[in-house]
């Protein structure tokens, strides 16, 4: 015996809401770079959808965005990236990620015009890695100033504050002592 279901149904625009998050959260979830696609295209996909959950106020962490970005790729290709990134901690935030796998991608692309052999793929790995190494290094000195300069404080840009300090040098030479 069958339940009959109404032809129509009355939503809310609380339930419609909650509807249209499911279904962009199921997007998100399964969202996967497809062998056609672009690093580009898959990221603006990805961002879409993420700042389309957002807009219904369902905003993702930063960590769920990288990992999510992560499984959606394909491990036959991108794994040294996949266990790199995964592997750090904190895990860098989503636009970070976004970086690391743009420059991920030109070494692939690299590699693939090169045609190169097994040892060279190696060596692309260990590129990628200190390329990894100094951005997680200068991450790490940009926060430290900027810790530095909150503690005196200071807002302000490093190279305004810098310039202005030159130009009172210079407009004050010739003054003070005689």
């Amino acid at each position: 015996m069958s339940i009959p279901f109404p032809s129509s149904i009355d939503l809310s625009s609380k339930d419609e809401t909650i509807i249209t998050v499911q279904q962009l959260k199921m997007q998100f979830l399964g969202t996967r770079k497809g062998d056609l696609d672009t690093i580009e295209s898959y990221v603006k996909n990805f961002k879409s959808i993420a700042d389309s959950l957002s807009a219904n106020d369902n905003p993702l962490s930063d960590s769920d965005l990288v990992l999510q970005l992560l499984a959606g790729l394909p491990s036959s290709q991108y794994s040294p990236y996949q266990k790199r990134i995964s592997s750090q901690l904190p895990l860098p935030d989503f636009s970070g990620a976004c970086s690391l796998l743009y420059m991920y991608e030109s070494l692939l692309q690299e590699q693939n015009v090169n045609h190169t052999s097994e040892d060279e793929n190696y060596s692309i790995k260990e590129m990628f890695d200190k390329i990894v190494g100094v951005f997680y290094t200068v991450s790490s000195v940009v926060a430290t100033v900027t810790d530095i300069l909150s503690m005196f404080g200071r807002t302000s840009t490093m190279a305004s504050t810098t310039g202005n300090r030159k130009n009172t040098k210079r407009r004050n030479r010739g003054r003070g002592r005689r």
